[in-house]
């Protein structure tokens, strides 16, 4: 199931950037010097994976309940890392890879998830992203 390799993608992920911070030493990336962490191919990798796997999620056409739970892992899912500050940010700007996906929800669906999306992202701490996702979901809803 394509959740599953999901969270095995963000599971990886997560570690790998916490390995690179563990790893980090004092003053890397400050002045040019030394290796920022944000600077990994990890992102990128991740990134693009992720955007794979859901692309191909989408072409097999799944049921709402499906990408429900799909979405709802993705939306939520930062919260964990907020520590590792790279991973935070990049967990939240592939939320955009989902608008695409928003329209496979039934309106209850959709609605559902945009209550809990509402939550998850608080007005004052959404990106220009989010914003895009809550309109889709809030559409998809009617």
């Amino acid at each position: 199931m394509v959740l599953d390799d999901i969270k095995t993608l963000y599971a990886e992920y997560a570690s790998e950037v916490e390995r690179l911070e563990g790893s980090r030493k004092l003053g890397d990336g400050l002045f040019g010097m030394g290796k920022k962490v944000s600077d990994a191919p990890c992102h990128d990798q991740f990134s693009s994976r992720l955007e794979e796997l859901l692309k191909d999620f989408a072409a097999a056409t799944p049921a709402s309940s499906e990408v429900r739970e799909v979405l709802s892992y993705m939306y939520s899912v930062q919260k964990e890392h907020k520590d590792y500050v790279s991973a935070y940010w990049l967990m939240n700007a592939v939320h955009g890879f989902t608008v695409e996906l928003i329209g496979s929800l039934s309106p209850q669906d959709a609605g559902e998830l945009a209550e809990q999306y509402e939550k998850i992202c608080p007005r004052i701490e959404r990106f220009p992203v989010q914003k895009k996702v809550l309109k889709a979901l809030k559409s998809a809803a009617k």
